[in-house]
């Protein structure tokens, strides 16, 4: 006995946008739920815990530090991966912005609340004649000129340039009467979620599948599993299992034995098939082209000119279809024999369940029996 694979790992993980399942990695879903502790430390600066991190690793807490592999701590553990997602491109702190309202609770030197980079890495040579280091941006602002708190003037040269720099930067700048706050740029309500910052590390880290992948709600999530899998040929037809090395008595369709069996052949091609599709242009009085793939079936559907929950209806139909073809495929080589002459009601009946249960809408079966497109939305 041995298992076979005709799915990717990284294809089910992958983001439906990218042609994906969308299910997510761990490893995602891991260092988006350690950055929450780390986005705390920003948004709960002044409470308990953060201030007890900030008495033993700093203010800015080792972030962006390169920490020695022989120091250890569940803080450093969680600083750690940082870099380790910095090397992937992902730079999730920047991603966190600080917007100041009055600057009571913004550090005006540590902290990067004007541009990205705090002024204690952009002013040194200032910073070392600040005698309040810790000085927050209302009371820097609040004196009567910003030297007032260095332990002399600065000189000519270097000091005397970033005090220009400075103060350019700082002109014109009123603060508004609201309480300052750390904002997570990836979110519409600036409030960090371990799902944007998990997409955003899935999205990084895991390939292109394909073309974004389409999802229909009115079928159940098997069905909607197989029409992906149909999408990027990731069935185990007799073709895919003779080409990994499987010995089959015969490669032809077992419902026509006229051509190899291919998933093309299967869902577009077979004569069976055909028929079907014939059917359902008539039940859904549509004009369907010969199809050969499914991308000249995308092709066309997308073509079409129907209200978007008639459309779906319609997607959900094809997905039905497929998932029988399937279904009566397996039980062609498998057993117990089914009924052809009764393939096309089947699917009529199923996708009436289905899909009415699932969209919510009125309609009866005698109205979807006749045609859905007269179906009142």
């Amino acid at each position: 006995m041995f298992s076979m694979t005709f799915v990717k790992w990284e294809n089910v993980l992958a983001s439906k946008d990218k042609g994906g399942m969308g299910v997510s990695s761990f490893f995602a879903l891991n260092r988006a739920l350690i950055f929450k502790w780390i986005w705390r430390f920003h948004s709960q600066g002044f409470s308990l815990w953060s201030r007890v991190i900030k008495a033993i690793h700093g203010v800015d807490g080792k972030l962006g530090y390169h920490i020695k592999p022989s120091a250890s701590s569940n803080w450093i553990d969680i600083v750690r991966t940082l870099p380790i997602l910095l090397n992937k491109g992902i730079d999730l702190l920047g991603y966190i912005k600080k917007k100041v309202g009055n600057g009571e609770k913004t550090l005006f030197w540590y902290e990067p609340w004007k541009g990205d980079v705090s002024f204690n890495n952009l002013f040194p040579r200032l910073f070392a004649l600040e005698l309040d280091k810790k000085i927050s941006v209302a009371g820097k602002m609040a004196q009567p000129s910003l030297i007032t708190s260095f332990r002399r003037n600065p000189r000519s040269g270097t000091e005397a340039s970033q005090m220009a720099m400075l103060t350019s930067l700082l002109e014109g700048i009123c603060l508004p009467n609201m309480l300052d706050r750390w904002c997570w740029s990836l979110s519409g309500d600036e409030e960090f979620s371990v799902s944007s910052a998990r997409i955003l590390i899935d999205d990084k880290t895991l390939g292109t599948v394909g073309s974004k992948t389409h999802w229909c709600k009115y079928v159940p999530l098997k069905v909607n599993i197989l029409s992906w899998r149909v999408k990027l040929n990731n069935l185990p037809t007799r073709l895919n299992l003779s080409r990994r090395g499987m010995d089959i008595q015969s490669i032809l369709c077992p419902s026509c034995n006229l051509a190899v069996e291919s998933t093309n052949h299967i869902f577009f091609s077979c004569p069976m098939m055909k028929d079907l599709y014939k059917s359902i242009s008539r039940w859904w009085d549509v004009n369907l082209l010969n199809l050969s793939s499914y991308d000249d079936w995308w092709e066309w559907f997308s073509s079409l000119r129907l209200s978007s929950k008639l459309k779906l209806l319609m997607e959900g139909v094809f997905y039905i279809t497929w998932w029988s073809v399937w279904n009566f495929r397996n039980k062609s080589i498998f057993g117990p024999f089914p009924s052809k002459a009764r393939l096309f009601d089947d699917i009529v009946a199923l996708s009436f369940t289905w899909c009415r249960s699932r969209s919510k809408l009125n309609f009866s079966k005698i109205d979807w029996l006749k045609n859905p497109l007269y179906i009142s939305m």
